[in-house]
């Protein structure tokens, strides 16, 4: 009963909305503002601040949170530990990740390690670079994938591939038929960047503003999947990791292009998990079944790209 408290509690205070909450837990609302209402009375203290825009932690409200994410953790744990007990992997796993990595390779690994280890279930989400450090670090999420790029000390990497950023064409734009372009020879066209990647867009902004060039972009957005079919229709370049276009590529629909003398030719997409956080055993299972499939689906890519 204290986990199913602290569960609502926990949920409610990462949405910041009872409604949001709810629909996440698949509860009724009316449920779940009883239980903080419940815990609420039972510590003698509000635990939120209601403004018409959502709820907002107290300071007691945070030391309840780190209590709850702790209590939580512990009993995954415990869960994790029966399971373990009758010799099958059990509990819940909460993975962020680039978006690049829902289209094709999560999908296909979740529905595979479904079919051998049913009795784990997934939580995923997807966000940028910084944020999944940062949900890592606040325990957030069990796992990350994300850039080996400038890891923080109390982060471990359990596997990494290396995942060059690289120009994205359409196989009818003119620098389709070249084996590799510069970043001044993308800039001559219509660029389509991604809004909230910080590290790639301001990496590649330091390098055009070294050429002294400034290429024109026509869409930046937060979206990889808005840009794909603009790339597609040779709307201009994109500078994505081929993770998520791997269909494209290999059917010919789309190019990927090494970026000559470019830093991003050296990045690395790795798994990685907190130092400091306890790892359940189904945790364990996952991250180092997911490295094995991130090993492959690498080498999948460079064959397509290198072909």
């Amino acid at each position: 009963m204290h986990a199913s408290i602290l569960k609502y509690f926990a949920e409610v205070a990462r949405s910041g909305s009872i409604r949001k909450a709810s629909e996440e837990l698949h509860v009724a609302t009316s449920a779940v503002s009883r239980q903080i209402k419940k815990l609420e009375d039972e510590l003698g203290t509000p635990l939120f601040e209601r403004f018409s825009d959502g709820l907002r932690l107290t300071s007691a409200g945070e030391i309840v949170l780190r209590h709850a994410k702790d209590t939580l953790h512990e009993y995954e744990i415990m869960k994790s530990n029966l399971g373990d007990l009758h010799g099958k992997s059990t509990g819940r796993v909460h993975i962020a990740a680039l978006d690049s990595l829902a289209i094709q390779f999560l999908p296909e690994f979740v529905s595979g390690f479904h079919k051998k280890h049913p009795a784990v279930d997934f939580r995923i989400r997807t966000d940028n670079y910084n944020n999944i450090f940062r949900f890592l670090a606040e325990g957030d999420v069990d796992i990350g994938v994300t850039f080996d790029l400038a890891r923080p000390h109390d982060m471990k990497l359990i596997h990494g591939v290396r995942m060059p950023l690289m120009a994205i064409v359409a196989k009818t734009h003119p620098l389709a038929r070249q084996k590799s372009v510069t970043l001044q020879e993308c800039a001559q066209f219509n660029m389509l960047l991604q809004l909230d990647n910080e590290v790639m867009s301001s990496m590649i902004a330091v390098e055009l503003g070294a050429l002294n060039r400034v290429g024109r972009t026509l869409v930046a957005t937060n979206n990889q999947m808005m840009l794909k079919p603009m790339i597609l229709s040779g709307e201009g370049v994109a500078f994505f990791t081929p993770l998520g276009l791997l269909r494209e590529l290999e059917a010919g629909d789309a190019v990927a292009l090494p970026i000559a003398g470019s830093k991003l030719q050296n990045l690395e997409v790795g798994i990685v998990v907190s130092r400091r956080r306890q790892l359940t055993h189904a945790t364990e299972v996952v991250a180092q079944s997911m490295g094995e499939e991130l090993a492959k689906f690498g080498e999948k890519i460079n064959a397509v790209v290198s072909r």
